[in-house]
């Protein structure tokens, strides 16, 4: 009788919906610095000072790579300890996760300082273009790395290897992934907060059937690959 209520529709939503809810507020405990930043940046646009929000990015990488394997998760397990399961994974991963996110970060601030100079001094030439689509490939191979690292205790090196390889092989899901960034990014200046808190999570979900295969052929590569040893 208990197995038949954990399998009903329900209950599945109500897990799913009561775990959203706490993942939000775990990102956001994991992220005040980043609200605190946006809170005051809106309140005094003139404020906004790169540095800080460099500061207030360096926790976001962590939170969001635990996030992204709790998700993973519970989407293959269906009901899990989440909670235990996030703030372990966060508290376990959180050097990996620091690690692979600061190089993302360094190359993403770099770049947007220079698009910043050559948008305002040089915007005739268009030159400040091309580094709008570096940010966008930085972006594109982190969406390969954090789930990569989330799943596997590879050398950070060979994390962006393989995900420049996947990002060009799968290619398709490469764009697809793309698309879904700037969907959201548009939709989020036009929907309500109640939608926003659920975003991360949301995201998380929709990339993880994205990376199912990949993940599946990663993990058969280094089971064989163990099995040869």
């Amino acid at each position: 009788m208990k197995k038949e209520f954990y399998d009903k529709p329900i209950y599945t939503i109500t897990n799913y919906f009561t775990n959203f809810v706490a993942s939000s507020i775990y990102l956001a405990v994991c992220n005040i610095l980043l609200i605190l930043f946006f809170v005051l940046t809106a309140m005094s646009p003139d404020k906004f000072n790169i540095f800080f929000l460099f500061i207030a990015l360096i926790p976001l990488g962590p939170s969001l790579g635990a996030l992204y394997s709790t998700i993973s998760k519970l989407l293959r397990e269906k009901d899990i300890y989440f909670s235990s399961y996030f703030w372990n994974t966060y508290k376990k991963n959180f050097v990996s996760f620091l690690k692979l996110w600061m190089v993302e970060l360094i190359i993403l601030t770099i770049l947007f300082i220079d698009f910043q100079y050559f948008y305002l001094h040089m915007s005739q030439t268009g030159i400040y273009v091309v580094f709008v689509v570096l940010m966008v490939i930085t972006l594109l191979i982190g969406l390969y790395a954090f789930p990569i690292a989330s799943r596997f205790e590879v050398k950070l090196k060979d994390v962006f290897i393989l995900s420049i390889y996947y990002a060009i092989k799968k290619f398709p899901i490469t764009i697809l992934k793309a698309i879904v960034i700037f969907l959201i990014y548009y939709l989020s200046k036009n929907l309500s907060i109640l939608f926003l808190i659920f975003m991360p999570s949301i995201i998380c979900s929709i990339f993880y059937f994205y990376d199912r295969n990949l993940l599946k052929e990663l993990e058969d590569r280094f089971v064989a690959s163990d099995n040869n040893i």
